[in-house]
Parts: C-alpha cells; structure tokens; sequence
C-alpha cells in the first residue's frame, strides 16, 4: 500500500476493453490517494482498449496523447472514464476527441474552484460537437451539503451530467442516512431530472 503500481496488463485486474496509458499525476490535491499510492505521472506502453483508465491522461506529454489517440481511432464506443482534468483540455485535444468515436467523457470538479475550468472545458466540446448527452462529470461531496447541491446544479448548468461520489479517504467514513439518499439522487440522471423539472414547473407557477 503506498508504492507506485507497476506495469499494466491487459486483462488482468481490470475488465476487458479497459486500458490504463499512465498512472500517477502530477497534482498534489491533499483529498486524492493517488500520489500516495501511484506516485506521480508516469508514461506507460500504450496497449489497445477502448476505456481510458488513466488518473490524468491530459497530463501526459502531447507525443503520447497523440499516440494513444493513433491507438483508439481503431477503437469504437470510447470511453475517458479517469476523470478528465477539465483545465488541461485545449481546441487541439479536442478536434481529436471529434475524430473519435466517444460514447463518453468523464471529467472531474471535486472542489468549487474547478468550476471555471469546466466551463471553459463545455465550450470548447461544444464548438467540437460534444453535448451534454456524452459529457459527464464526477463531482465529490460530503462535506457541505448546500455547497456541494450548489456545485452539482453548476455541474448540469454548464452543460454536463453530474454523478456525486462521496468522500472516501483511507480510514472509512460512516455517512449519514441523508448523505447516502443525498448521492443516490445525484447519480442518477433520472433522479435529479425530475427533481430540477419539477423546481422549474413550481418557479413557472410562481410568476
């Protein structure tokens, strides 16, 4: 535990179809177990597998991204499931994501100030042709639940499907009953759908 993992194999550990290009990342944020335990970024072998696994693949260097994108234009129902980076995307990253075939990208915000950068990120997808309909993103809470309800609804408002993920360090939280009910409506887009339709309905009444 602790120790940076090693090679990645095909097939082993993981599900097939996924494929892990890098491990580690270059960020130090004190609420993620990934320095910790995978060290910082390290370039991998590029295997085949349609489902990007990496911790921050947009941290990597542009001649491996570029490698790994040569990889998957041979792949179909892509899926950057890491949790992208929101503020490393570029116009360049994202004229090769268009040249792919994406089911979804998975992007990040587990702080309020990750919200400008996924802002940012939204309206270069959607000059690439991205819609909220593939574009998702992992949002972490359990700590204030008013801020992290605000920061969800900044989520869908800027244009991605939000999915809560509770808070989980090393030595285990016990949450609350509420929490639990709280994430379960929040990663489920059929939940919060109806929940931010029938607020709006209600606003329309009011006026």
């Amino acid at each position: 535990m602790g120790s940076p993992g090693g090679e990645f194999f095909p097939g082993m550990y993981l599900r097939q179809g996924v494929t892990l290009t890098s491990r580690g990342c270059p960020n130090s944020c004190p609420f993620c177990l990934v320095p910790k335990r995978e060290g910082k970024l390290r370039e991998l072998e590029i295997r085949p597998g349609n489902i990007i696994q990496d911790n921050n693949i947009l941290a990597c260097s542009s001649g491996h991204l570029l490698k790994v994108f040569a990889m998957l234009r041979r792949q179909k129902q892509i899926e950057f499931k890491g949790g992208l980076e929101a503020s490393r995307l570029t116009p360049d990253i994202c004229d090769e994501l268009a040249s792919l075939s994406i089911r979804s990208l998975w992007f990040a915000c587990d702080t309020p100030g990750a919200l400008p950068g996924l802002k940012k990120a939204q309206a270069l997808l959607n000059r690439a042709g991205f819609k909220r309909d593939k574009l998702f993103c992992y949002v972490l809470i359990g700590d204030d639940m008013q801020e992290n309800e605000g920061r969800l609804r900044s989520v869908w408002e800027a244009g991605f499907m939000p999915f809560a993920q509770l808070f989980q360090p090393e030595k285990k939280i016990i949450y609350t009953r509420e929490w639990k009910q709280f994430v379960r409506t929040w990663s489920r887009p059929a939940a919060y759908k109806s929940k931010l339709s029938k607020e709006a309905m209600a606003r329309k009444e009011r006026q």
